[in-house]
């Protein structure tokens, strides 16, 4: 099993350098290490160039987070046909050493599986905050996957087979691109991990989430337009308008579209989301 793990950055390299140490450290090492460099000022060039075990591909600065994946993706296609897995992860986490050969092992062990993990906070290294969610397919309702839970409560050792994935730590076979494309960075600009994992399962592939390969994310230093815990008339427009906001109504109505079977199924979903986004608007709004 040969594997090439592909990290897009922008203008962040003290969490680069940060994260390529972890990296380094691992018990073993990615077949091939990709940093998509999407036109980063700061010192991100020269810490790549510190480390020729990095393979740098540059973008302009406009790929965001889909475009710069489909990048090193497409390389790999190009030029690796001995890679049979791509690996996915964010530069904003931390990782055990055994990190990436847990999920190589994972992978080995289940073909023609897409597999995703789990997350815990960092601080306290119990807190989960990310186990998947269930979704259902008319109504839009989501369950969030051991929400308010410690990892201490639960059995690690039983896999979840959630709606869809995450791109912050997927392994995803080679084939999977082959048969499906990449990922649509035409409909999905920014927030366009999760499309793809829809497709693949209608395609025959199956899901899988996992606390064995764990990630310990940082919460308290995750921002974005959606993430805030109140919201006033001004964050209205970038709520649902901006592409970088995961509500934003666009990627709802195409990742909608992938649900769906027919086009009843689609407009039941669609107009489903939308109210439990302007729920989750209204929930939080405040008067200032």
């Amino acid at each position: 099993m040969k594997v090439a793990l592909i990290v897009p950055t922008f203008n962040r390299s003290k969490i680069l350098s940060d994260f390529i140490e972890i990296i380094k450290a691992q018990t073993v090492q990615p077949d091939l290490f990709i940093i998509v460099n999407d036109g980063s000022t700061d010192e991100t060039g020269s810490i790549l160039a510190q480390n020729p075990q990095v393979l740098e591909l540059k973008g302009d600065g406009n790929l965001w987070w889909t475009g710069a994946v489909n990048l090193g993706i497409k390389y790999v296609l190009d030029n690796h046909p001995d890679i049979d897995h791509i690996l996915l992860q964010n530069d904003d986490v931390i990782l055990m050493n055994d990190w990436l050969e847990k999920i190589i092992v994972l992978g080995g062990q289940n073909k023609d599986t897409l597999i995703g993990c789990a997350a815990v906070d960092y601080r306290d290294k119990e807190s989960i905050t990310y186990a998947g969610k269930y979704t259902h397919k008319w109504f839009a309702y989501n369950k969030f996957i051991y929400q308010g839970k410690k990892i201490s409560e639960i059995d690690v050792n039983l896999p979840i087979y959630p709606f869809d994935l995450i791109g912050r730590g997927i392994l995803i076979p080679i084939t999977v691109f082959e048969k499906i494309g990449l990922f649509d960075a035409k409909h999905f600009k920014h927030r366009g991990d999760t499309e793809l994992p829809l497709r693949a399962k209608k395609a025959g592939f199956r899901l899988m989430l996992s606390f064995i390969p764990l990630v310990y994310d940082m919460p308290d230093k995750t921002h974005g337009v959606d993430i805030k815990t109140k919201y006033t008339l001004k964050d209205l427009k970038p709520f649902f308008f901006d592409f970088r906001s995961s509500t934003y109504i666009k990627y709802r109505f195409y990742y909608s579209k992938i649900v769906a079977d027919n086009p009843i199924q689609f407009l039941t979903f669609f107009g489903c989301s939308l109210m439990a986004h302007s729920r989750k608007f209204l929930k939080r709004f405040k008067f200032i």
